[in-house]
């Protein structure tokens, strides 16, 4: 009879000389697949990999039974597969889609838990939650998923099924945790962000029992396994992954196996993301393990993969994953229409010269452009990139872009060279113009007004001209929260923004200022000095005012400021095309080969970026070549 023991951390497989699991076909699994070591003396199989032992228990067990091999365990191992059939009880309960809570009044004492009132959809998402045990919420960005797990969180409290909140996500989403605890619950939660240096988390950790709410970054829960799972073993924790699209990866990915190592050890399991977005399905795989990591839903990476690549099995895999996941879309959050102000202008003499001397440079050379794949998308990138910026603010293109890693131009022509050298003595951007009269214009009004621009000399040099507004500034050189530094950070400079009584500036670009953050309480008023091709990173920051919480008559008003007869123009009319195809795709149960609306450092698609550029020569031979 083959035993099985889990001692100090190490699961033991242990029997004798005769038995058949020592044998050779046997040995392959345990010694090749499974990771165990064997001790041919003592006749027995090691496994000490402390972060996998769930997984590779519940494995082993299943290898014994599927050979019909006799095994005993022990005690510590018994408790494994217990747990182990309970959740399998819970998975065909939920897999049944029966989790309505079908007395309404129930439902609403469920709600009334916290402080802050629940909207009809996540009214829905926290019946789902609940229902389901171990579950996704994939709502569209804006619509109060946060709220939704305080709100299960504090029921789950309540009736002592968890004792304490986990969450694991970017550092981008502390903030609005710790913000966000307080309208639901009306008072901060006991909270420690685990962060800083390997003492201070170790600190964190010994004081466990003072907190309610542990917030942690995907690199810390990846360094930090042993002492994530601990705490899972210690307390009763409900574990949160907070934009989950970053654990996407089925294989190789360095957070995705920490998740997966992980989830075991939570009594409770939920991942949170605007939309998953997946290229394709094999992008929800660790998503959805992580909820059941016994791989009730989509078995294993080499079953699930072989799934993937037979199409006639995707909708298979849609209704596999069903049960496990809510979604509240667009049009379901009620909110109040938007405004776009379209604020055209016409460049001025030196920099109309620029741009065209620009624009004429890029059709000579496109003859002779590189054939290579990778070199020619950087070609067509930097192109883009120096167009942008001369219709921006010519003075860009004296600079090193640190935004797209470019270095200046190289243009023929020694009065361009020198007009572009000087050009600060000779005028003012038309578009820095126009923002200075809106922004003096918006805040004699009393409002608050951010400003997105792409470049970080932008948001520079408006701060200099805007200084008696005293503009604060957010991009990707500011400190992201105290612990880099303590009086000027990100989080400080937005909070300075949210809090400030009467009107205020907010200077900032897309990248640094999007994910996990909400100005729409105190902010109405957007201002574009420019925008890229980058449909994603838009999308993103539009829904940083317009989310769920807004008043009826509540107006948001996003201000566009395009330069005519440049490359505005063209990324004016791609956006509306890609956001219309975005939108479309945010109204799916669950969208499939698409942006990431949520994850700002995505990159375009190389066909994307081929249309980009072929559509602004159009417009460029457009604009010039058909008047000569």
């Amino acid at each position: 009879m083959v035993k099985l023991n889990l001692k100090n951390n190490n699961l033991i497989v242990e029997g004798s000389a005769t038995d058949r699991v020592f044998q050779w076909e046997h040995r392959i699994f345990f010694t090749a697949l499974a990771g165990y070591q064997l001790d041919e003396l003592n006749h027995l199989y090691l496994f000490s990999d402390r972060n996998r032992l769930i997984n590779t228990i519940r494995e082993t067990v299943a290898y014994l039974r599927e050979e019909r091999i006799n095994f005993d365990t022990d005690e510590e191992v018994s408790k494994v597969l217990q747990r182990a059939r309970i959740e399998q009880i819970e998975y065909e309960e939920a897999r049944k889609d029966v989790f309505r809570i079908t007395d309404s009044e129930k439902l609403l004492g469920l709600s009334q838990r916290i402080v802050r009132p629940l909207l009809p959809h996540q009214l829905r998402g926290l019946e789902h939650l609940l229902s389901v045990k171990h579950g996704a919420n994939f709502s569209v960005p804006g619509s109060g998923k946060t709220t939704v797990v305080y709100a299960a969180f504090e029921n789950l409290r309540r009736e002592g099924v968890v004792d304490k909140l986990l969450v694991i996500g970017p550092r981008s989403c502390f903030f609005p945790w710790e913000d966000e605890a307080i309208k639901c619950f009306g008072a901060p939660l006991r909270s420690v962000r685990l962060a800083g240096t390997k003492t201070t988390r170790q600190s964190a950790y010994l004081q466990a029992d003072d907190y309610d709410l542990f917030l942690c970054t995907y690199q810390t829960a990846t360094n930090d396994i042993g002492e994530i799972t601990n705490l899972c073993r210690q307390y009763k924790l409900l574990a949160v992954v907070d934009e989950s699209h970053n654990i996407k990866r089925i294989e190789g990915g360095v957070w995705s196996e920490a998740m997966l190592n992980i989830a075991p050890y939570a009594t409770r399991r939920a991942i949170l993301s605007g939309t998953p977005m997946p290229n394709d399905f094999t992008d929800l795989w660790s998503q959805i393990t992580f909820l059941w990591p016994a791989g009730q839903v989509l078995g294993n990476r080499a079953q699930y993969r072989y799934r993937c690549e037979d199409a006639n099995e995707l909708d298979s895999i849609r209704q596999s994953i069903r049960p496990f996941f809510f979604r509240a879309k667009k049009s379901e959050l009620d909110l109040p229409p938007v405004k776009f102000t379209i604020h055209k202008c016409v460049l001025k003499t030196y920099q109309s010269s620029i741009y065209k001397a620009l624009a004429a440079k890029i059709l000579s050379e496109i003859s002779t452009r590189p054939e290579e794949r990778q070199i020619l998308r950087q070609w067509r990138k930097a192109r883009l990139v120096r167009l942008l910026q001369a219709a921006s603010n010519p003075t860009l293109l004296t600079r090193y872009s640190e935004e797209f890693n470019l270095n200046p131009p190289s243009i023929e022509g020694p009065s361009i060279i020198q007009l572009i050298e000087k050009y600060p003595e000779y005028e003012i951007p038309i578009k820095f113009e126009l923002v200075n009269r809106l922004v003096y214009r918006l805040s004699s009004k009393g409002e608050k007004v951010v400003v997105w621009t792409t470049f970080v000399h932008n948001i520079k040099m408006l701060k200099h001209s805007l200084r008696d507004l005293e503009p604060l500034v957010v991009f990707g050189a500011v400190p992201k929260d105290e612990s880099e530094d303590v009086e000027f950070n990100r989080e400080q400079q937005i909070r300075q923004f949210k809090e400030t009584q009467g009107p205020a500036l907010l200077l900032a670009n897309p990248a640094a200022c999007a994910e996990s953050i909400s100005l729409h309480k105190v902010c109405h008023h957007a201002i574009y000095l420019d925008r890229t091709f980058n449909c994603g990173q838009y999308m993103q920051s539009l829904d940083r005012l317009h989310r769920i919480g807004l008043q009826r008559g509540e107006i948001v008003t996003y201000h566009l400021i395009i330069a005519q007869q440049t490359i505005d123009e063209t990324i004016d009319r791609r956006l509306a095309e890609k956001q219309e195809g975005m939108l479309r795709l945010l109204e799916d149960e669950l969208p499939v080969g698409a942006f990431e609306v949520e994850q700002y450092e995505m990159e375009l698609t190389e066909d994307e970026e081929t249309i980009d550029f072929e559509e602004t020569l159009r417009d460029i031979r457009r604009q010039y070549c058909s008047k000569s």
